[in-house]
This record gives structure tokens, sequence and C-alpha cells, in this order.
């Protein structure tokens, strides 16, 4: 483990300054998540006995170094293309109307609304009266935990879609103005605490991390944005910092409350499981198990939440079936199921998956940093690049970039649309 936690390191600092020192290109959120998750393996390596296998080693460090590489090889290209086709990016940076935030207490009360009748919505298609008992019950079933059947009405995704959405743009608002204005506006706050917790109503805690990371994406977008950095925005740096520590701990007892067990392991356990048991799973995957491993349906592993919209559009049958995730035990500690992206696309394609999915994630990935760079100020690119951001960070982890960039991702851009063009509106003169 040491070996290969000094191999990532090495590639996400290729990775930090290939990318103009950015931390938020792609290559540097794939290489660092990586990285962190390696980091946490290696401290807990004896604990977990992991022996590394030399085919995990390959699959890790090549799968990363294509990353980077192609990543690298797509900024050039597109560098090339928009000197002729696109414009150049602004260089003083536009703040967002007052009036904007203001139309947010609006929107606020939407999202109140929203909540309550998803909570109304869950105890009814529950049958359980107390809420934490029904978020449990649904977390168990949606997770196959347990066997059980939820009705959700088909509105019920798409009204958690419209918080979440209206959240991360309210976020946006709050973070320029804590950044440039030095306002702290309790709205945009309440806002975007409903948007990050949302998610939460159907034990979706993922989900609410996708949201903390691309809103960090948003910050760290304004902030590089400013022709000079305040010193005084250093204390909202050692806030974040703060912010985060505290997350570990409140991560740790949401678990509780969406229905996970916890009961026989530590904080520190607990997170490791979650930072880097990632890597020891998939080091079990590759070695006790052939791949690819080929069932009813073509990738579905990787394409686990794209197959049922694809079935209804191209009109052909989907049979039922689970994911292969199953919950690791190494040297008497539980690892959980999840095993790093380089799981699903093994299990589905082989070494070969591998190869060609870390390619099409980095140059989506790459396209939409290079669009969301181009202009200064609030675009809806960087809403879209700042989810799609999260989604590749959080590659160390699992499969989060094909299970989440499916028909709800594109709901959630049309609702940033249409919010931008209510909000933003111009005030008629007076």
């Amino acid at each position: 483990m040491a070996f290969l936690t000094f191999v990532l390191i090495v590639l996400t600092f290729l990775a930090y300054y290939l990318n103009q020192r950015s931390l938020v290109s792609p290559a540097i959120l794939f290489s660092g998540g990586l990285t962190l998750a390696a980091i946490v393996a290696w401290i807990n390596e004896s604990i977990w006995n992991l022996q590394l296998d030399f085919r995990t080693f390959f699959v890790i460090t090549f799968g990363t170094l294509e990353f980077i590489i192609v990543s690298y090889i797509t900024s050039f290209i597109f560098d090339i293309v928009s000197k002729n086709h696109i414009s150049q990016r602004h260089n003083s940076y536009l703040t967002i109307p007052s009036y904007v935030a203001r139309r947010f207490k609006a929107i606020l009360l939407i999202q109140i609304l929203i909540v309550l009748i998803s909570i109304i919505t869950i105890r009814h298609a529950t049958g359980i009266a107390d809420l934490m008992s029904a978020i449990n019950y649904i977390n168990y079933v949606q997770n196959g935990f347990i066997k059980g059947q939820i009705n959700l009405p088909s509105y019920f995704s798409l009204l958690l879609l419209f918080n979440s959405a209206a959240g991360l743009m309210a976020g946006y608002l709050f973070l320029e103005d804590i950044i440039i204005n030095k306002k702290f506006e309790y709205i945009l706050f309440i806002n975007l605490l409903l948007g990050f917790a949302t998610p939460l109503l159907t034990g979706a805690r993922g989900d609410s991390i996708v949201f903390l990371i691309a809103l960090t994406i948003l910050g760290y977008f304004i902030v590089k944005e400013q022709s000079v950095w305040n010193s005084a925005n250093t204390k909202y740096v050692v806030l974040g910092i703060v912010g985060a520590v505290l997350f570990l701990f409140v991560f740790e007892w949401s678990a509780s409350l969406v229905g996970r067990n916890i009961e026989n392991s530590n904080l520190g356990e607990y997170i490791s499981t979650y930072l880097g048991a990632e890597i020891a799973n998939l080091n079990e995957f590759i070695k006790y198990r052939s791949f690819p491993i080929h069932g009813e349906v073509f990738g579905q592993q990787t394409f686990v939440t794209i197959l049922p919209t694809l079935s209804r559009i191209f009109r052909f049958a989907l049979p039922e079936y689970k994911l292969d995730i199953p919950f690791q035990i190494l040297n008497g500690h539980n690892t959980g199921n999840v095993a790093t992206v380089f799981y699903s696309w093994l299990y589905d394609f082989g070494y070969m998956g591998v190869g060609v999915l870390a390619a099409v994630v980095s140059v989506i990935g790459e396209i939409c940093y290079k669009i969301a760079k181009q202009r200064s100020g609030f675009q809806i690119v960087k809403l879209v690049y700042s989810y799609i951001g999260a989604l590749i960070a959080l590659s160390f982890f699992s499969n989060r970039f094909f299970e989440n960039l499916n028909v709800n991702f594109i709901y959630m851009i049309v609702f940033w649309i249409v919010l931008k063009c209510i909000l933003f509106r111009r005030e008629k003169n007076k």
C-alpha cells in the first residue's frame, strides 16, 4: 500500500501542475480522491490484513494515469478550438444583483412546502407514522436489506430534485455574498440547508455529500475569479475546515437516522470504512473473482440507473435484477460493500472497460470544466460542472458518475434554467 500511495501522490501532483494548479479540475478531483482513499487504506493495512494484489495496483494507477492524460489532451484540443469559436472569458467578475437573493424568499416557501408534502407522502407510502422509522424503512428496502414494496408517487422524486436544485443555486449566491460582499444572507443559507437535507428524507446521504462537494467547487470558482485574494477571506477557509471536521461527526450520527447499524464501530473505524475500505474491497474482488461477469443485462452494474430510461425510450424488456455488491468482512472488520468506480467497470467489461470508461468520464468532465471557466460570475454550466465534479471526486468511493448522470440530472438542469429565467429577470424601473 505504501508504494500505491506514493504513486498516487505523484500522479496527483502531476494532475495539479498540468491543470494550472487548479484544485477542482477533473484530473485533480479523480486522482486526489483515490489518493485520500489510498492513504486511509495504508493506515489500516494491518487492521484489515490488506495484501495488495499487483492487478489492483495496475488498475488503480494506470486508470488514474489514463484519466490525467486524456484530460490533458482534451484540454489542449479545447483550447485550440476555443480560440476560434468561443468568446474569451470576461476578466471582471459580475456579481449577482441583490434582487435575485430577495426573490429566493418565495423559493424558500416552496422548499418548505415540498418538505412537508414529502413527509406526508413518506408516511402514507410506508404506513409508518414515525418519520425516522419511515425513513429507515425506505432506506432498508431500497438497499435490499429487507423485502418490501414502496409505492411512492411519480412526482415525489421531482419534488426532491427541485429542492436540491434550488438549494445549490442558492448556495452559489450565499457563497458569493460571503466571499465578495462579506454578508451572511440567512434566507439563502436556509435555502441551502434545505437543498442539502432533502435527500436525507429517503436515506440518500450520498446525494447530500455530492451537494456539499458541489458547493465547495462553486466556492472555489468564486474565489479564483477574484482579481485579488482578500486576506479577510482566510477566516472562511478556517470555518470551512472546522465545518468539515464537524461534518465527520454528523455523518456518523446521520447513519442511525437513515437506518445504518453503527453500534460496533467507533468514529475512526467508521470514517476509515467510508474513505479507504473501497480499495480493500476492490482488491478482494480482483483477487477472488473472475471478470467480466456477464449478467442478463449489458452493463448492469455500471449503467444501473440509465438502463430503465433507455428501456422506456427504445421499448426493450429490462429483466429485474439486483446489484452484486456484497458486504465484506476483512480480518474481522466490516469494510462495507463499495469498491471504487473500478469495481463496476471491471465487473461489466473487464480491463477494457476501465480503459474505455475512464477516458469517457475524463472527456466529459474536462469539457464541462473548460466551458465553466470560460466566463466569470454565475453561469448554469458552473452548477452543472460542480455536480459532475462532485461525482468524479467520489470515484474513489463508488460508480457515482454513471449512477447519478441519468434522467434526474436532466430534470435538475431544467430546474436551474427555469429558476434562472424567473429569478434573474431584470426588475422594471420604477
